[in-house]
């Protein structure tokens, strides 16, 4: 069966390195870089094959706000860092009704999702194709963080 999405802590993210060459770079990324003062925005790891985007106040809104959305080339580590962030997951379901937009690698479809709460010190591993997800949500209303999701080519 193909996975779909992981919620680890951040210390046994070097247990996925093995997933692809790429992924091995974002683990060595994140494992030696001081994640409280990364620059926002885009910090390079090899060019379009693995990036990190830092956002300073990412904005969680409520789940029922948010449309699923799915990724076909990228995997995602998502990394919430200054406070807890809810997640939508779910398997994709390819029969939803959506679009896709290959020059971004994003899909946002109609899909039901089940909440997921990941919490500093933990990440969350999306599957490119397999995982539905809604990230930047809360249960308790908006707010912001800071949060790190590194983009690896599957």
């Amino acid at each position: 069966m193909e996975n779909v999405y992981v919620i680890d802590k951040l210390e046994n993210l070097g247990k996925y390195a093995a997933l692809n060459a790429n992924f091995a770079k974002a683990v060595a990324f994140l494992k030696s870089a001081d994640l409280a003062k990364l620059p926002e925005g885009r910090n390079e790891i090899d060019g379009e094959n693995c990036w990190a985007n830092v956002m300073d106040a990412a904005e969680l809104v409520p789940l029922a706000e948010r449309k699923p959305e799915v990724h076909r080339a990228y995997f995602d580590i998502q990394v919430p860092l200054s406070g807890e962030e809810v997640y939508g997951l779910a398997r994709f379901d390819p029969s939803a009704a959506g679009s896709f937009d290959e020059t971004k690698d994003i899909g946002f479809y109609d899909q039901a999702v089940e909440p997921v709460t990941v919490k500093p010190g933990e990440f969350a591993l999306l599957y490119p194709k397999a995982c539905a997800h809604a990230p930047a949500c809360s249960l308790t209303g908006p707010r912001k963080i800071r949060k790190i999701v590194v983009k690896v080519r599957a």
